[in-house]
């Protein structure tokens, strides 16, 4: 008779006999405070892949951001975390098609429809010829668009208005537009508009969301804001993880990622943005900020002086990639037009 293996020996011998579980750990970088509305969209997206792979693939978030916000494609890059995402002005000059919707008068604002829209016409025209090192992109999303405010009792009504003020705008699409309408601003990060209202030392501001408004601190110091459609700006992001890492993940946990990123993801981020600025403008209605229709002039002088920026990144594109820069632009403005709510 054959004598019996110990338990613990055949136990050992089914171990090793059963496939191994690759499991998958994966940081990664959010640069925005935690009660940030995106913060529970990503998490959200995690648990799902999570889910999808039956724990397999783990996606966690380090408790505060590992670089500045211009600096986070080299941190991944580099592997201090494996992915995060970065506004796409920082990109604007290595991988100028990010810039793509942030061009002038594009977005009718419906963030969801930009989101969707940037990731898609993105993947579509640059996802095979413009490489950002190190990094492979799974996703991109839009923020609201951006209002001109006053912080005086005087509304913006009209061109000589804004002539008669000192303003802060964004860096950029807005900052180059207004430069080239000769008006006197201030361009800096937007982290630093509220020291400069509270010390009154602009009395206009034209780059702020209705939602960073409020969170940056900017509604009490704002009296008037001036609605416009289509706006002259919204800020993208592009979402990505580090290429060696991606590289090394199973075929379905790569497709699994890929899945509930994408288009997915950035419905997700661009529903949400939608969500978080109608509750901060109806916040800001409250604390008494009034919104009136821009004025045809100003209007049609802020789009003459805007074609220059759209000029130059047409002009780049061409450089670059050699393709239609300009009808590039108008495609994805229809796209636009066509997904945007009424």
């Amino acid at each position: 008779m054959t004598p019996r293996k110990p338990f613990v020996a055949t136990l050992f011998a089914a171990v090793l006999a059963s496939p191994a579980i690759a499991e998958t750990d994966l940081t990664f970088n959010l640069f925005i405070p935690q009660n940030h509305f995106a913060w529970p969209v990503f998490e959200s997206w995690a648990a799902d892949i999570a889910a999808a792979t039956d724990g397999e693939v783990r996606i966690t978030f380090p408790p505060q951001s590992v670089a500045p916000p211009p600096g986070i494609v080299d941190a991944v890059r580099n592997g201090v975390a494996d992915g995060g995402f970065i506004f796409n002005g920082f990109l604007a000059h290595s991988a100028p098609g990010t810039m793509l919707t942030q061009m002038p008068f594009i977005d009718l604002g419906d963030s969801e429809a930009m989101s969707v829209a940037f990731w898609e016409s993105y993947e579509e025209v640059f996802g095979e010829v413009e490489q950002i090192r190190g990094v492979e992109m799974v996703s991109g999303f839009h923020l609201g668009p951006t209002y001109l405010c006053s912080t005086t009792d005087t509304p913006i009504t009209t061109l000589e208005d804004l002539r008669s003020r000192r303003i802060w705008a964004l860096p950029g699409t807005i900052a180059d537009t207004f430069a080239a309408m000769d008006l006197a601003i201030t361009a800096s990060p937007a982290v630093n508009l509220q020291e400069l209202v509270s010390r009154n030392t602009v009395d206009a501001h034209f780059g702020q969301t209705m939602e960073t408004t409020i969170a940056f601190g900017i509604g009490p110091y704002t009296k008037s804001c001036v609605d416009m459609s289509p706006h002259m700006l919204s800020a993208s992001f592009s979402i990505f993880f580090n290429q060696r890492v991606w590289d090394r993940l199973p075929d379905d946990h790569r497709a699994v990622i890929t899945e509930y990123s994408g288009s997915a993801l950035a419905r997700r981020l661009g529903a949400a943005t939608d969500i978080a600025d109608d509750e901060a403008r109806a916040q800001l209605e409250a604390m008494g900020v009034t919104f009136a229709p821009i004025d045809p002039d100003l209007l049609q002088a802020m789009r003459d002086a805007s074609g220059t920026v759209a000029q130059l990144w047409i002009d780049q594109i061409d450089d670059a990639y050699g393709l239609d820069g300009r009808a590039i632009l108008e495609a994805t403005r229809a796209r636009v037009a066509e997904a945007s709510q009424p």
